[in-house]
């Protein structure tokens, strides 16, 4: 099972101030950096699809440059704009909640939700399902 870090651990990490009553948070990338690969702990990486989605990580990991796909992922491949698994779009929903992309559906200029949120929809900030 993955957990993320829990919050008490991140605010030991974070260089956290006051002024004037409001907390504030300034760090280097290199502490940006170390938040976000302990928050990608958290996420759960399917290591088949993703040694098969990208091969030269299967190489990799063979030749011992990574432990796993896993640690690939939250080292490099989050970086790289790469998927810790196959994507799940609820249909529905992401098209109830971004109209443009229903009217393009129904226009035939999209796919269909998931083609949109894999080729841009993800790199936009859209959410695939409700939180």
């Amino acid at each position: 099972m993955d957990i993320v870090a829990s919050f008490s651990y991140l605010k030991k990490q974070l260089p956290i101030s006051a002024d004037n009553g409001q907390l504030s948070i300034t760090m280097s990338y290199d502490e940006f950096m170390t938040v976000v690969k302990l928050l990608l702990r958290g996420v759960t990486v399917d290591e088949a699809w993703y040694l098969e989605r990208y091969p030269d990580v299967a190489d990799a990991v063979k030749a011992g440059v990574f432990k796993s796909a896993r640690s690939h992922f939250i080292e490099s491949g989050y970086f790289e704009d790469r998927w810790p698994a196959e994507p799940c779009v609820d249909e529905s929903w992401y098209l109830e909640n971004n109209e443009d992309v229903a009217e393009g559906v129904k226009s035939g200029t999209i796919k269909d939700a998931l083609s949109h949120f894999v080729e841009h929809g993800y790199q936009e900030g859209r959410a695939p399902t409700p939180y």
